[in-house]
């Protein structure tokens, strides 16, 4: 594909999950010679949801987003995000991946952001859980984050920032 030719092409999809839904997007992207750049794909509570990033020549661009609209048929819901400005990731960034843990309360998650934000730390990827915690009788809740850190801050600094929010919130750093 000539690269002056290719137009950037950013889309959401949601649908109940079940097997096939990535195939059927991987086969409409081909059917107009479409190249999937990337994306982030995941299943969660019995849904499947994600971002996906194609380069599409100008000529196939409309009908490309026309058959992923068209996917709602399908009942594979597809959002086309018109003008997504798409940013090289590929630069080094202070990244480190930690996993926080503390008693589940609501909030929690908006404390933990509220928090990194405060302190200019960018949440690049977060999966969280709620579980029991075995044999005292409450809910822990976990996160693993991934995150982008202004260069001067450290591991130990992040960690004491984080733990400052509460008492039983615990940090680990984690290799990737």
């Amino acid at each position: 594909m000539n690269a002056s030719n290719l137009i950037t092409l950013v889309i959401t999809v949601f649908a109940e999950d079940r097997p096939g839904i990535v195939r059927t997007l991987s086969d409409t992207a081909l059917k107009y010679n479409a190249s999937w750049q990337e994306s982030s794909l995941s299943r969660l509570c019995g849904q499947f949801t994600g971002i996906v990033h194609f380069e599409v020549t100008k000529d196939k661009q409309d009908s490309l987003e026309a058959a992923l609209t068209a996917l709602h048929e399908e009942d594979i819901h597809v959002t086309v995000h018109q003008g997504a400005k798409v940013k090289d990731d590929s630069e080094d960034v202070n990244g480190l991946y930690i996993m926080v843990e503390a008693n589940d309360r609501p909030g929690i998650v908006q404390e933990i952001t509220q928090t990194l934000a405060d302190n200019n730390v960018n949440v690049d990827n977060i999966d969280t859980e709620v579980s029991s915690a075995s044999m005292a009788g409450y809910m822990l809740f976990k996160a693993h984050l991934s995150l982008a850190m202004p260069e001067d801050m450290s591991e130990s600094d992040l960690e004491e920032i984080l733990e400052d929010v509460s008492d039983d919130l615990m940090v680990s750093v984690l290799e990737e």
